[in-house]
């Protein structure tokens, strides 16, 4: 087949965990002998971070965006499909949003929804201040109602990352769930298989040996919650150091910075780290810690329990269910259930253990790539024989 997905970001450009999830897609489709066409949108050179070498049969387009992001975008992105979408045998939008304007038969997959954005945070947006609450209320609720569910209704076909997510759209935005199938994201679980030794890693990151490390990754918005992180640092009995690996919206850091108090030298921000690389603050790491108000689904969970890291995380969106019996859940938004989970996981070798072993079969079980590529495909060719 050929297959035309479009996602936001593409390498070199990456920005969330999205685009992990496209390159993801796209791989598993070639080596799977299907031609695969990227449409991503244009960036600055500037904004290049990481380079991947994809097989022949994979193109890449670009479309000019302006400043609109994810809705110039899926502008682009309608218009491209429009004078070319005669081409392909399936069109695949990496999340139902970008398909907004587009009014053909595509497939689209579905992480979360401006519906649970608007009340994630104790029936509230999540947001950095009263101003940025007012704006995230008013565009969340446009981009649901004139954007969201448009798309949704409009699918041929959606693939749902989480039972959570499934229910979501089904019950709140009457999606008929014959029209959806629950697909997990696969990851490359070869990357976790040989690990460095701890303290190797450690020394090569110039990571203090002989301490409690946690580890966090991700893209550091309002939506992820370290600010609970910062004060459970604080609050915990065990003086555990904090890596935190990814970017940062802009002035989130700072509120971020300002809650840990004492804590602070405790702290270590890698920023951006090309995923070659990742593997090894995870090796270094004695538990995995994502303190999410909500998450679609949280590839770096499954990246932690691939690597045999313990987890802590929360009940925000999906993140419970995909981490299941290898880690300790507790409420979005408790810095103090938060604190007392990390010094469980800390102090009890025994549960460290036990966590880390079900991660690791868990991973294997359930989030392998090829096993996502193979269902995915099953959806494609259902579809492809109806049509």
């Amino acid at each position: 087949m050929h297959v035309c997905l479009l996602t936001l970001d593409f390498p070199p450009f990456r920005s969330s965990g999205l685009t992990i999830y496209a390159e993801r897609v796209v791989e598993g489709l070639a080596a799977r002998g299907h031609t695969v066409t990227v449409v991503a949108s244009r960036r600055p050179e500037r904004a290049r971070v990481d380079s991947i070498q994809f097989p022949d049969n994979v193109n890449v387009i670009r479309v000019p965006i302006g400043q609109a992001d994810w809705i110039g975008f899926g502008w682009q992105a309608a218009r491209y499909l429009y004078s070319e979408g005669i081409n392909f045998d399936i069109i695949h939008f990496a999340d139902v949003h970008f398909a907004y304007a587009y009014h053909g038969a595509f497939v689209a997959s579905a992480f979360q929804s401006f519906r649970q954005r608007l009340t994630s945070h104790n029936g509230r947006p999540y947001h950095t201040s009263w101003h940025n609450y007012l704006f995230r209320l008013i565009y969340y609720n446009v981009a649901r109602w004139m954007m969201e569910r448009p798309a949704a209704q409009r699918a041929t076909h959606i693939i749902m990352s989480s039972a959570v997510t499934q229910r979501e759209f089904v019950e709140h935005y009457h999606v008929d769930p014959k029209r959806t199938t629950l697909i997990y994201p696969g990851i490359n679980l070869h990357r976790f298989e040989k690990l460095p030794a701890q303290v190797e890693a450690r020394r090569y990151l110039g990571l203090p040996i002989g301490k409690s490390i946690l580890l966090y990754v991700g893209f550091s918005t309002p939506r992820k919650g370290v600010e609970y992180l910062a004060q459970a640092l604080a609050r915990m009995e065990t003086p555990a150091h904090l890596v935190m690996v990814g970017k940062w919206e802009a002035r989130y850091q700072k509120r971020f910075l300002g809650t840990l108090g004492n804590a602070r030298s405790r702290v270590h921000l890698a920023g951006y780290v090309p995923e070659r690389d990742l593997p090894i603050y995870f090796a270094a790491a004695d538990v995995f810690v994502l303190p999410t108000l909500l998450e679609g689904f949280g590839i770096p969970l499954v990246e932690a329990m691939a690597a045999g890291l313990p987890v802590v995380t929360t009940k925000g969106g999906a993140a419970g269910e995909i981490v299941g019996n290898a880690g300790l859940v507790v409420q979005p938004a408790d810095s103090d259930a938060l604190a007392y989970a990390l010094d469980q996981v800390l102090t009890n070798r025994d549960l460290a253990h036990q966590l880390g072993q079900a991660g690791q079969h868990r991973a294997r079980t359930l989030f392998d790539e090829h096993r996502a590529a193979a269902e995915l495909e099953t959806v494609y060719y259902r579809l492809f024989s109806v049509s």
